[in-house]
């Protein structure tokens, strides 16, 4: 009887010996599945951000993770210490189509579950296309790859980082990461150090997930699709034809049009939400590629040429031009009065005489200095763009103001105190041709304010270039006192009555300081013998929390009209001189025309395009990317029917023509007649 239990004993152990692996691998994976189907099953936890006041959902929220670290923990032994490796693999067909679904999938729910809070409402043909897109983008790295294991890792990586860098640039900036944004890599880099990042759950759960999953695979069977020389130089080959095959067709044919993606250009947020993140990216990567103009005809442009004369004859004595674009520059209490411990913007809303001013409508918001002045310098509108002109045209950018006013024995000089290499801004201010550029260096031992040159600074060296230079001076001077973030350390000198912030706080208490920094500027400059002009404006609002705007605007960005959402894309201007102008109040222009507008003010002479620009303003007030101001005193939408909106498509032609134009280009249009 004893000796029967032994065998039995000695059987069971042989069984379990040979089998132990098998039983280990089912238990884990009905582990690994228990996590999974507990985490999905209750998504509705995991929100952008934790309720601190609510003790139940933050043990939910920890006995989760707990679990899902268990599992993952348990997954990793088993890949290290008990699967045991075989020999290499080839895939077939079947299982290629397999796993490259799953892998759209996976890539799918990567983007949305960390991104995008209503990915349960995304419509399933957005979701399909975006299924197939993942699919294709895997089958490249699998062909280019020749490796399974490397193949997933790459696609996986590629999809997270991604992830998480639109993640926090929405947090940061209010808007969606493109495609074209790495265009600009070093102006991001510089300053991504000044913001702090707070990982999500999400964020860690997809990141045990994507260890796990590839850990697994480079400790086990090695998958290939061939093996022979020959034959991985033909996959190769086939994986760059469908590479640069899948690029031709999303970026440059008809078909992704019936797709029926639109971006949001007021909240392009949203439209990432409807309609998934990879769907959006693909939409503005194609309205980045500048297309000819529907009607463009270079005979029927000079036409227009002929019939315009240059404007102003020029006076004898030219003033200096100070131009500011003030960062962030604003005072939200004209959206909604809202109770403050003193005025923001005092010495701005006093000034009327010799002034012109108003709101001027811009191209950005939360970032995008560049595109800002960018209208400015040129007076382009970024209705033509989807992405920073300074990044994707560089020495294209030689038709600005900047060359008129040489003709007429300016200096010129383009001031901003931090890297110069943002926005590209060397080789554009040189292709504009600026006499000098001061940047960051240029201001060592100057007053700073938090971690940024002040605005005093800057505009006392203004002061001294003017006293320095005979000629008569252009400047133009893009400050960075007042930039985000607002949680460094300062003594903030405006405090919310009614609401509580200190991040607004602190903003407004920078305002506050530009504000004194200008009336200190305007007294100077009043006691100067010198004929002096100066244009100082707002590049674009700040990005402030969602509970905030809220709070300004009354409603959610949900609940406003189109016409109330553009108030996020205004902000103050000003045109002052110290002799006698013409006085005017409560103007709304747009960034594009501001440029002519200043020039016809200091009385300088005019190129054709400059007096087209000034012309058009007549017709159309103000007008950016996605909206226009109609004489109406309103905001409209494209395709509403506005007899204003019928005289932008010439000026899509005039632009493009002075970019695009190359040898056909109307030089006389658009520079000096004595160039």
């Amino acid at each position: 009887m004893r000796q029967d239990v032994q065998k039995i004993i000695l059987q069971i152990r042989r069984r379990w010996k040979k089998r132990k692996t098998k039983v280990i691998s089912i238990l884990l994976a009905i582990i690994w599945l228990a996590v999974m189907v507990v985490l999905l099953t209750n998504w509705r936890m995991f929100g952008r951000t934790a309720n601190g006041d609510s003790i139940k959902r933050i043990v939910q929220w920890v006995l989760l993770w707990l679990f899902g670290v268990a599992g993952a923990i348990l997954w990793q032994f088993y890949c290290l210490f008990l699967r045991k490796k075989r020999k290499i693999k080839r895939l077939g067909v079947g299982s290629i189509v397999v796993l490259a679904i799953a892998m759209g999938t996976g890539m799918f729910w990567i983007m949305e579950w960390i991104y995008n809070p209503q990915m349960f409402t995304i419509p399933y043909q957005f979701v399909s296309l975006s299924i197939c897109v993942s699919a294709v983008v895997f089958l490249i790295f699998l062909l280019l790859c020749n490796s399974l294991r490397l193949a997933v890792l790459l696609c996986s990586a590629m999809y997270f980082i991604w992830t998480i860098a639109s993640y926090f640039v929405y947090e940061f900036r209010g808007l969606p990461l493109q495609i074209v944004d790495f265009l600009d890599l070093g102006t991001a880099t510089t300053v991504a150090g000044d913001y702090e990042y707070s990982m999500t759950l999400h964020m860690l759960i997809v990141g045990v997930i994507i260890v796990s999953i590839v850990t697994s695979l480079y400790t086990g069977n090695k998958y290939k699709l061939v093996k022979g020389k020959k034959a991985k130089v033909l996959i190769r080959v086939a994986g760059i034809f469908l590479l640069v095959g899948g690029i031709r067709y999303l970026g440059w044919s008809d078909q992704p049009e019936s797709w029926n993606v639109v971006l949001n250009g007021n909240r392009p947020g949203d439209s990432f939400y409807n309609y998934g993140m990879q769907m959006c990216v693909i939409r503005g990567a194609r309205d980045s590629i500048v297309k000819e103009p529907e009607g463009y005809s270079v005979e029927e442009l000079q036409q227009v040429s002929d019939e315009i004369e240059s404007g102003n004859a020029g006076s004898s004595k030219k003033p200096n031009i100070i131009a500011v674009m003030d960062e962030t520059f604003s005072d939200l209490t004209w959206i909604r009065d809202f109770p403050v411990s003193e005025e923001i913007i005092p010495f701005y809303n006093s000034l009327t005489e010799n002034t012109i001013k108003g709101k001027l409508l811009v191209p950005v918001l939360g970032g995008g200095t560049g595109k800002t002045e960018f209208e400015f310098l040129t007076g382009t509108s970024m209705r033509m763009f989807n992405s920073t002109p300074y990044v994707v045209l560089g020495k294209k950018l030689d038709a600005s103001m900047v060359e008129p006013l040489e003709s007429q024995g300016y200096k010129t000089a383009a001031i901003h105190p931090f890297i110069p290499t943002n926005y590209n801004r060397e080789v554009a201010y040189e292709a504009m041709g600026f006499d000098r550029f001061l940047s960051f260096d240029d201001f060592q031992g100057e007053r700073m304010v938090r971690d940024f040159i002040s605005d005093e600074a800057c505009f006392d060296r203004i002061e001294e270039m003017i006293k320095d230079e005979e000629d008569p001076l252009f400047t133009f001077c893009v400050t960075m006192q007042n930039h985000s973030p607002y949680t460094k350390e300062y003594e903030n000198s405006i405090e919310l009555l009614e609401y509580t912030d200190s991040q607004v706080e602190q903003y407004m208490s920078l305002i506050h300081e530009s504000d004194r920094a200008l009336q200190k500027l305007i007294e100077d400059l009043e006691k100067s013998d010198e004929p002096t002009v100066v244009v100082f404006f707002g590049d674009h609002l700040p990005t402030l929390s969602e509970d905030f705007y809220e709070y300004v605007f009354g409603k959610t960005d949900e609940e406003m009209t189109f016409e109330e959402n553009q108030n996020y894309y205004l902000t103050p201007f000003l045109i002052w001189a110290n002799y006698d102008i013409e006085e005017q109040q409560d103007v709304v222009t747009s960034s594009n025309y501001l440029g002519a507008m200043t020039l016809e003010t200091a009385g300088v002479e005019l190129t054709k395009y400059q007096q087209y620009l000034l012309d058009l303003r007549e017709k159309v007030p103000a007008f950016s990317g996605t909206a226009y101001y109609g004489h109406d005193g309103r905001f409209h939408e494209y395709g509403s029917g506005g007899r204003e909106e019928e005289n932008l498509p010439l000026d899509d032609c005039i632009n493009y023509n002075k970019i695009f134009g190359e040898e056909s280009r109307l030089d006389e249009f658009f520079f000096p007649e004595k160039r």
